[in-house]
């Protein structure tokens, strides 16, 4: 596991603000039953690691003056006008540190599955499963292989293989993470025939000419009345 070198804040190090425009993002460390650490770290080492994917549920490893410490991230904070990254909060992980974190789930064998071949859809239900487990044994994703899925089957929480002593927060039902959904059919309109569309024409023209008709002998009827008055 590769460390990261942080620095521990303190006065002579300025205000927040200060650290910000120096390229620092000041933050803290924090544990069950150990005292917090106000540290800060490098902007564009952190923007890096954020980009990596699954960083919530990434440990990282610190050297902090010399000592190494494992920590799991837990909250960012952004400036509510520029939307720059201005805080952090990382998890102290110890051996029996127990965490909640959201894991990506990844399908194997798209290429070849069987219900995919068909033209069946693959409906993902939750890209993200939440896991509650140790902080060392968080899985970097979990997986589920498609090779024998057909349209209409579903893929449950059952189905995935977990790792042991990691467990899903939801354990009250066997909940749908993706299905396997039938080709959406679209109807196909047939052209009409040059006859239907003469005919359509013509039967067009002539309620057009019948409503000129009523409007005459409506025309009519109101004159008539007008002179009897």
């Amino acid at each position: 596991m590769k460390s990261y070198k942080i620095i521990a804040r303190s006065k002579k190090n300025g205000s927040n603000k200060s650290l910000l425009n120096k390229g620092f993002v000041p933050g803290i460390i924090y544990g069950k039953g150990t005292d917090s650490t106000k540290v800060a770290f490098e902007n564009k080492i952190l923007l890096k690691l954020m980009g990596s994917g699954g960083f919530y549920s990434k440990i990282l490893e610190f050297e902090i003056s010399g000592k190494k410490e494992k920590v799991l991230p837990k909250a960012l904070q952004y400036h509510p006008v520029s939307d720059k990254l201005i805080h952090f909060d990382f998890l102290r992980v110890q051996e029996n540190t127990k965490v909640t974190v959201e894991v990506p789930i990844k399908f194997l064998n798209k290429d070849t599955c069987p219900g995919l071949k068909k033209g069946g859809v693959l409906n993902l239900v939750r890209r993200l499963v939440e896991l509650s487990c140790n902080a060392i044994n968080i899985p970097e994703k979990l997986e589920f292989d498609l090779i024998k899925s057909e349209i209409g089957d579903a893929v449950k929480i059952s189905n995935i293989d977990l790792p042991d002593g990691v467990n899903p927060t939801i354990s009250d039902r066997d909940f749908v993470i993706a299905t396997l959904a039938p080709p959406t059919v679209e109807v196909e309109v047939e052209p009409k025939t040059e006859a239907e569309s003469e005919e359509t024409e013509s039967e067009n023209k002539e309620d057009t000419e019948d409503k000129k008709e009523d409007k005459k002998d409506d025309k009519k009827i109101e004159t008539s009345e007008d002179k009897s008055k």
